[in-house]
């Protein structure tokens, strides 16, 4: 079996402000943000990792930051890049988004996931931009222990995918800042999900 540990990035200010982010904002993480990755890396430090991804926005690249100091380097990989909003993107939800945002998020759950909002990515293109990377892992890495940093939405994508076959359980999995899932896949490809959304690790950063 390989394992894949999958993180989300620390928090940003967009995130705390509530303000849509997705593919086209590369932002920074906050003081917050930092206090989690740093939260994440003192918890997990002792587990040995084959490789570590991160996607291609600076948010995943500073929350895996610390990992240098064990020699790690993180590779990029688009396929972890997040989701495409749009015209939305950078802006704070407005009623008439969340309406829209309401809409499409039932138009996937429906089977439409070919939809998107004007500018922005469907479901099936997010997971094809990702899937021969996940699909090349049991081959790579027989065995294998495997850290990959993500994005809210394309995690749901991912973990959607891997664990149901299909785009239309993505609700199923949200994910804090830093909050870890834990994959098992069988050289064949099939997946158990062994964890979902832990943050036991921030129990310091919340005392």
């Amino acid at each position: 079996m390989t394992t894949l540990y999958f993180l989300r990035h620390g928090e940003t200010e967009y995130n705390r402000l509530g303000i849509v982010q997705g593919s086209g904002i590369d932002s920074d993480l906050n003081e917050e943000g930092l206090r989690q990755a740093e939260a994440f890396f003192d918890f997990y430090r002792s587990e040995p990792f084959d490789a570590v991804y991160v996607s291609t926005l600076r948010r995943t690249h500073q929350t895996m930051s610390f990992w240098h100091t064990l020699g790690y380097t993180p590779q990029a990989e688009r396929g972890l890049d997040e989701f495409g909003w749009g015209i939305h993107e950078g802006s704070t939800p407005s009623e008439s988004f969340k309406h829209a945002f309401r809409h499409i998020l039932d138009r996937w759950a429906q089977g439409y996931l070919d939809e998107r909002v004007d500018g922005g990515e469907s479901p099936l293109e997010a997971w094809a931009r990702a899937e021969g990377f996940f699909r090349s892992l049991p081959v790579r890495y027989p065995e294998g222990r495997i850290l990959l940093c993500s994005h809210g939405r394309q995690l749901r994508v991912i973990l959607s995918m891997l664990i149901h076959g299909s785009l239309q359980e993505m609700e199923r999995f949200s994910h804090h800042n830093t909050a870890l899932s834990i994959v098992q896949m069988a050289p064949d490809g099939a997946c158990t999900l062994e964890l979902h959304n832990d943050v036991r690790h921030l129990d310091p950063v919340s005392a």
